[in-house]
């Protein structure tokens, strides 16, 4: 069967997770067991979407769930931001279509928001580049529009604004509560059977013969048919025993989390000096440089905590007052080249590698597309570009 990829993207309210042209691989179909190496929510979202196709799931985590990026992820749903390339925009999107998709299935134990993200600039060079970033999200068919101060100021009511020079609205973003997710998906793939084991320690994989049969562990050996790689940062040492190269970097991202306050947002927040969002519970969490969250190396945690504060206050006066619950610092898992790596490892057979920076948007679709991968032993050209042997 082939399927365009841009008429799949067309039809995403229809048909979300349609998933292009199938090839094969060198998978065997039909593989019935399996383990995924991490907790976060890109292992939680494979083997959840293994489970439903019937694979004997076990999922293995150093710490505890969403214990790495995924817990300190600002967890902001959207393409719009991916516009600098399209497979990559488009992977995204297809991520988005995946979350409502998952929402059918777990209703509200999943913590999702849908009420879009507004975006506005007060300086010309960054209006410039919000501008040329909507055009081009227009352009792929994308749901965005440009807004004026007046019309910012009717989504954002509650806020102090202040100068606007370009603003810009996507409706159809989110955002959610990342480690409650993970935690939902967990809960429901349990109910298919999946095992979780936590906290356990992969010392190494096993080999025979080019083939990866199962990891070893401080409390033994444990076989399947198939290892998935989905420990962030923890994935390049152990792809590394197989002789595959995954060239990973770690990028500090800052986020301040307040206690719970009076509910006033449905909306993720852009402005230009600060990016803040509230959570279905009533924190506020919040970053100075986008939803990136970035940090400067050596700061004191507590003290930019209260200059992110500071700034969310400049659009929410009612910050000032908020007790402040935790400054989280993480390490947001980079690959060498900024883009996904999610595939058969070259030249090790049942070893998959899912490994991305974005993991919380990807997550709906990369579970799918692997299921896929492992199960049917099919390529989806979705992922084209994004396979580990381009850094073989």
């Amino acid at each position: 069967m082939r399927v365009d990829r841009r008429a799949t993207l067309g039809l995403l309210a229809s048909a979300p997770l349609a998933l292009g042209a199938a090839r094969a691989t060198t998978a065997a179909p039909g593989n019935r067991t399996a383990i995924v190496i991490g907790a976060g929510i890109v292992g939680a979202a494979i083997a959840y979407e293994l489970a439903k196709r019937g694979v004997a799931v076990t999922i293995l985590e150093r710490f505890k769930p969403a214990a790495g990026a995924t817990g300190d992820s600002f967890a902001y749903l959207n393409a719009s931001t991916k516009t600098g390339s399209r497979p990559y925009f488009q992977l995204n999107w297809l991520g988005m279509a995946g979350w409502r998709i998952w929402q059918q299935e777990a209703g509200p134990a999943l913590p999702l928001q849908w009420g879009g993200a507004t975006y506005w600039r007060d300086t010309e060079a960054e209006s410039a580049k919000l501008s040329e970033s909507l055009r081009i999200a227009q352009q792929w068919g994308y749901a965005g529009r440009g807004i004026d101060a007046a019309a910012l100021q009717a989504l954002l009511p509650r806020l102090a604004i202040g100068p606007v020079s370009a603003g810009a609205f996507f409706p159809e973003e989110g955002a959610v509560d990342p480690a409650g997710a993970v935690a939902a998906l967990i809960a429901r793939a349990a109910k298919l059977g999946v095992r979780l084991r936590a906290p356990v320690n992969v010392t190494s994989l096993l080999l025979r013969d080019g083939k990866v049969t199962g990891v070893r562990t401080p409390d033994g050996v444990i076989e399947a048919d198939t290892v998935v790689l989905a420990a962030g940062l923890g994935s390049e040492v152990l792809a590394g025993q197989g002789g595959v190269r995954l060239p990973l970097t770690a990028s500090p991202g800052a986020l301040l989390h307040t206690a719970p306050q009076k509910q006033v947002l449905d909306r993720v927040v852009f402005g230009p000096r600060s990016t803040f969002k509230q959570l279905p519970d009533g924190r506020i969490v919040a970053s100075i440089s986008g939803h990136e969250g970035g940090a400067p190396n050596g700061v004191d945690v507590q003290a930019f905590g209260r200059i992110i504060q500071a700034a969310a206050a400049s659009y929410l006066p009612t910050l000032r007052q908020a007790a402040i619950e935790r400054v989280s610092v993480g390490q947001r898992v980079v690959p060498a080249d900024s883009f996904p790596v999610v595939g058969f490892a070259p030249g090790v057979r049942g070893l998959y590698s899912a490994v991305t920076h974005s993991g919380v948007t990807l997550a709906p679709a990369l579970g799918r597309l692997a299921a896929l991968e492992i199960v049917d032993g099919i390529a989806a050209d979705a992922l084209d570009g994004f396979r580990p042997d381009r850094f073989a």
